[in-house]
């Protein structure tokens, strides 16, 4: 009987892992990938990277959200990579 009430704390405490890990490295993932990408790529695209690392710091999980969704695709397109 123990071994059931563990599994039915094990998916929760997995579950917030997991929502933690995505939380706390997406946005810095995100951060990274515009500060490595050059500024001449993110002018043809029509935007500024500047704008986009403090979004990405200040807005976090909410701007890497849009950036991965929005912006980081134009960019490899402008960049020739797909």
């Amino acid at each position: 009987m123990v071994a059931v009430a563990m599994n039915f704390t094990f998916v929760p405490v997995m579950l917030g892992l997991v929502v933690f890990v995505v939380v706390a490295f997406l946005p810095l993932y995100c951060i990274l990938d515009a500060a490595t990408t050059p500024s001449t790529t993110f002018r043809d695209a029509g935007s500024s990277k500047a704008l986009w690392i403090v979004l990405l710091i200040w807005l976090n999980l909410f701007a890497a959200v849009i950036y991965l969704a929005s912006i980081r695709p134009r960019l490899k397109l402008r960049d020739g990579l797909t």
